[in-house]
Formats: structure tokens, sequence, C-alpha cells
């Protein structure tokens, strides 16, 4: 029996809309070239992947606030999506910033300038605010809590004087976009906030490092980067090792 042509329009209409959405793919890096999938936003750090880690030496003048001025790797997806990464960073004596974002150039912001972002990063903050570290969930220019951002989450304030372990994580449901973090890289997941923002796909999703003030030579910043995973892609390898448990000098000797 042949089917109708009607039938036949509407299959490809849902099969080319299957085909083209676009997955988030996992990676571990291992290896010591950065994956290809990745598209780089380059503004003056550097990387490389070694030992089962991406490591970046921020750069300065590199901030996610007013504008994104950050080096970061992203991936475009149109989606919904349950992404996270865990990080060691490493800073001191300046303003710095690390995390993920979820971006969409397309998209005018409360402001109405081109560009709009949901990010929850941690913001290393220099002598001027006790050298300690604060963990953020912001749009662009803005962290209003009535809208569910947190500017400073509660009862977290790492200190620079040793390296500080995270992880982070965003969910995308529509427009609900919710993150959760977890101090130290261990434990349950810890809610930081829930937001709606219409962000227009096609999003870019991904990690980013940056220090925000200019350059000086008792200021620093090393972030490294365990993995990037979306909860929906399933890996296909797992390292079994507790990979944050080893210790920043070994890493650094390496």
């Amino acid at each position: 029996m042949k089917k109708p042509f009607a039938f036949l329009i509407v299959t490809v209409l849902i099969l080319g809309g299957v085909l083209s959405a676009q997955a988030l793919e996992n990676d571990e890096f291992e290896g010591s070239d950065v994956s290809s999938f990745w598209d780089i936003q380059d503004n003056g750090s550097t990387w490389e992947q070694k030992d089962g880690w991406l490591v970046f030496e921020a750069g300065f003048n590199q901030n996610l606030w007013a504008n994104d001025d950050t080096t970061r790797l992203t991936q475009m997806s149109d989606g919904d999506f349950d992404v996270e990464t865990s990080m060691i960073v490493d800073y001191k004596n300046t303003s710095t910033v690390a995390g993920i974002i979820v971006y969409s150039a397309t998209t005018q912001d409360h402001q109405s300038r081109d560009g709009q972002w949901v990010t929850l990063k941690l913001w290393g903050r220099g002598a001027a605010q006790d050298n300690n570290a604060v963990l953020q969930y912001q749009r662009r220019e803005n962290d209003d809590g009535a809208l569910g951002y947190v500017g400073t989450q509660p009862d977290y304030n790492p200190s620079q004087d040793n390296p500080i372990p995270i992880a982070l994580r965003i969910q995308r449901i529509g427009d609900e976009y919710e993150s959760w973090f977890k101090p130290d890289n261990a434990g349950d997941w810890v809610s930081v906030g829930k937001v709606t923002n219409d962000l227009i796909p096609p999003l870019e999703i991904g990690i980013y490092v940056g220090i925000a003030d200019g350059e000086s030579a008792d200021a620093s910043m090393t972030v490294s980067f365990d993995f990037f995973r979306e909860a929906s892609n399933a890996l296909t390898a797992v390292d079994p090792r507790d990979r944050l448990a080893v210790t920043w000098g070994d890493l650094k000797r390496k």
C-alpha cells in the first residue's frame, strides 16, 4: 500500500528536525590536541591538554560581565541540555573568571545590546575583597536575585591561598535554566538558582577563563578542567580514577 504524499512530507519534516538538532559532545580531555568539535574564542590565554586535563594559563583584560572578552571553548546547540564540568582554579592577587557559559549572539540583552547569556562562574577576587572567591549565577551585566540569579552564593568563600576544586552544572529545559555546584568537587549538588531567559538558538555552550584586570607581575591564573559532559550523551569510556584527587603539585610538575 502506498503511503499518502502528505504522510511522506510530515515524515520528512520530522526526520529533518531530528537530524538538524545539534547534540553536545562530551570531552574527557584525553590526548594532546583539543577536540575538533570545539569552537575557540581566543582572547590571549594559552592552553594545552596533558594527562587528561585541559589546562589554561589565563590572559589579562578578559572578563565576562558587560562584555564577553574571555577565552572560551563552545559547542553549538538548539535544544535542551544538562551540562557539567569540574575544574581546579589556582589564582593569585587579581580578579578572575572561569565557568560555564550559555551564549546567544542573536538575543538582545535587557539593555538592548546584541548578545545575551546565562553563566555560572567562579569569580576570584583580589586584595580589595580579601583575596577570596565567590560563586555567581548571572546574565549579561546582571545578577538580580529577584529573577533567580545569585551574585554571591551564601557560605562559599574559598581563599586564593590554595587551589580551588569545584564542579559546575547548568540544565536547560525550554527557557528555564537551573544551576548547581559542588564545593571541593565533592558530595551532592548544591542548588544555586533557577531563571527564565529567552535565549534565541543557536546557543554557544561551553567553558571559559580570563583575568579581568590588567597585567600585573604578581597576578596569575591557572585553570585545569577535568571534563565537560552532557548528561543525555552517554560516555563511551569512563575513567575510573578520581582525577581531582591528584595533588596540584603533581599536576604542575607533569
